[in-house]
């Protein structure tokens, strides 16, 4: 019984600490689903360490120990883990973009492995398959107890793989930070998860669940401070930041150029369309570029620069690189209206700037340069 303070002291720290992100998540003004997800893997983690509370209250004997109670304290514990680990997957795909998790049909098959899991537990009284208490009153694993760390500890694992596979997949170099984050997640976790499964009565997974949460809630507010919260690219500071940094240091071989990217008549569309048609516009734009600067060979730096206007700080050998993605992107961009069969057809003109490393100027100047670039080819009508 001597454990029972600490391991239920150290619960409600962690409810408490998490008290505070659920509330700073729905104060917040980022409604984006991913921040839904988020707060969803922290109610439900919240209500695990209660179950967790009730749990070691029953166990030690503080609540009266009857079979009932402790097969009772064990369902709740152990379907809440994994609910909470499928809706980290959930989020998890969200964050990478992945369509899988956007249909409800495919979010229901998803999670099979959860309902089969509670389903073993809601019937764990009867059956003993995946726990059992003994005749000393004691819990006891099943044959099929290994179901109850897998369901819950696979979904994590499977997030984790499928991210760090398109982190280091030299095609997603973009976006290879939230991969990263979202591939290291489960690691504390699982390692104190298992210490855990091994050890009942010392409290480790929730310090692990939630040193992973505050990681995920850190990294997703630092990326709301440098993001560009309608395309959910750079925004201007960033870009600012970056090309500063690479306007003092060269690299050996390669050049940097400034694409500035401007959508042709967008004033037009929102005019006739609304504002609402004209941020569609905006953000499948923004999403053509991003397509268009992924590659074996990416060293792009992709930002949202004005109401209209997006630059590109792209590291290359020759001018002509410069040049084709530029083409790329106006071929990419021109598809758009035929993809989503919009009402209205979207071009761009893009302006490029060249810098010499021999001959300085300011940043301001720089850009300045792929603006002017940008103005002669609109006077032009090259689009």
């Amino acid at each position: 019984m001597g454990y029972v303070f600490y391991y239920v002291e150290a619960h409600i720290a962690c409810i408490f600490l998490l008290t505070i992100l659920l509330y700073k998540i729905a104060k917040g003004v980022n409604k984006q689903l991913s921040q839904v997800y988020l707060g969803d893997v922290i109610f439900v983690l919240m209500l695990y360490f209660l179950a967790e509370i009730f749990w070691a209250l029953v166990d030690g004997g503080v609540i009266t120990s009857n079979k009932p109670l402790l097969y009772l304290s064990n369902i709740f514990t152990y379907m809440l883990l994994s609910v909470a680990s499928y809706i980290w997957f959930v989020l998890s795909e969200t964050l990478q973009q992945d369509t899988i998790v956007e249909k409800f049909v495919n979010r229901v098959l998803l999670s099979i492995p959860v309902w089969i899991s509670g389903a073993l537990c809601l019937t764990a009284y009867k059956t003993g398959l995946v726990f059992y208490v003994d005749e000393n009153n004691k819990l006891v694993g099943g044959k099929l107890y290994l179901i109850l760390i897998v369901v819950p500890f696979g979904y994590m694992i499977a997030a984790s793989i499928k991210a760090f596979v398109r982190a280091f997949n030299r095609d997603r170099y973009t976006d290879r930070s939230i991969y990263f984050m979202i591939g290291v997640f489960p690691i504390t976790p699982i390692l104190l998860g298992a210490l855990q499964a091994r050890y009942w009565r010392v409290p480790l997974l929730c310090y692990g669940a939630v040193a992973a949460v505050l990681y995920v809630y850190i990294t997703s507010t630092d990326n709301l401070i440098s993001l560009d919260p309608l395309t959910q690219i750079n925004n201007k500071n960033q870009m600012y930041k970056y090309l500063a940094q690479k306007m003092r240091s060269e690299e050996p071989g390669l050049s940097l150029f400034l694409l500035m990217v401007d959508i042709d008549k967008l004033k037009n569309i929102n005019d006739t369309f609304g504002h609402l048609e004209g941020d569609r516009a905006l953000v499948r734009v923004a999403n053509a570029i991003k397509d268009t600067c992924q590659g074996p060979r990416s060293r792009f730096f992709l930002s949202r620069y004005g109401g209209d206007e997006f630059v590109i700080i792209a590291e290359m050998s020759y001018r002509a690189e410069a040049t084709w993605l530029a083409d790329q992107i106006k071929h990419n961009v021109q598809r758009l209206s035929e993809t989503f069969g919009t009402a209205y057809d979207i071009s761009v003109s893009v302006g490029i700037a060249q810098y010499d490393y021999q001959a300085p100027i300011s940043l301001q100047a720089f850009i300045a340069r792929a603006d002017s670039d940008l103005y002669k080819q609109k006077k032009a009508g090259v689009y």
